[in-house]
């Protein structure tokens, strides 16, 4: 079939249109986590595990990671705080979303909420403007063809930078990749999507993978079940402290970038 066809215009329609009409999520999930780089040589590969990811917009977000049916890791973020319950180490850990966090043994801190939902709930994107110009590309490898939307914003510094990446496959116009960037062209997230399914009327991509090299892990999640826009109460983001859990409190320990 021959490629489609888009202007920079329409694929921004598109991007907006997906991403707005995407209200709520509840999504089954089998988890597969990586930690640790190539270059370091300390690659750790968990086992897969299974769990649920709860989204409603614009900012809250609830990860529930388990293990033999137990809850080994439970995180919500507000969209300024996080937080991440971790029976097993019988610790409660408050932290704020974008500020720097050196790693820890002891502590999951690599892995937060608002990642997740950078790659389950893609943001829209404005119109272009002197401020936030957007650039329409094209690439193809071997036989695939892609549009790239690349979003360019000025640093701190007032450098020009790329800050966002988003791929739509020419064969039917999904988005089949993004990559989030820092400051001086730094990738904070580059994310993959494939194999979309119908769920009640809604395309959903089911395997969702991110790579997050300033943290150095990886996440692939394979998402089982999908219910969209059926409904979520606030309460459903609320992460209370076990009465015996250890509090860790990480807000103090560093500047915000």
């Amino acid at each position: 079939m021959p490629a489609k066809t888009a202007d920079q215009a329409e694929l921004v329609r598109l991007l907006n249109s997906t991403a707005q009409d995407l209200q709520t999520l509840n999504l089954a999930v089998v988890f597969e986590f990586t930690g640790g780089s190539i270059n370091t040589g300390q690659i750790a590969n968990y086992r897969e595990t299974k769990g649920f990811i709860l989204v409603k917009k614009p900012d809250f977000i609830r990860t529930i990671v388990l293990a033999f049916n137990l809850k080994v890791v439970d995180m919500v973020s507000n969209g300024a705080d996080f937080y991440i319950d971790v029976p097993p180490k019988n610790k409660f850990i408050h932290g704020l979303n974008y500020q720097t966090i050196k790693p820890r043994k002891d502590i999951p801190v690599s892995l937060r909420p608002q990642h997740i939902l950078q790659a389950v709930a893609p943001e829209p994107l404005g119109g272009p403007s002197e401020k936030d110009p957007i650039i329409l590309e094209e690439d193809q490898e071997g036989k695939k063809k892609y549009y790239i939307l690349n979003l360019l914003g000025k640093s701190a510094d007032g450098d020009w930078s790329i800050r966002r990446k988003i791929w739509f496959d020419r064969f039917d116009l999904n988005i089949v990749r993004q990559k989030i960037f820092g400051d001086h062209g730094l990738i904070d997230s580059d994310i993959s999507y494939g194999n979309y399914k119908n769920f009640e009327g809604k395309l959903y991509p089911t395997e969702i993978n991110f790579r997050r090299p300033q943290e150095d892990y990886s996440l692939r999640m394979r998402i089982t079940k999908a219910r969209i826009n059926q409904g979520l109460e606030n309460d459903k983001f609320v992460l209370q402290k076990p009465p015996n859990a250890e509090f860790v409190e990480l807000a103090g320990d560093s500047k915000t970038p």
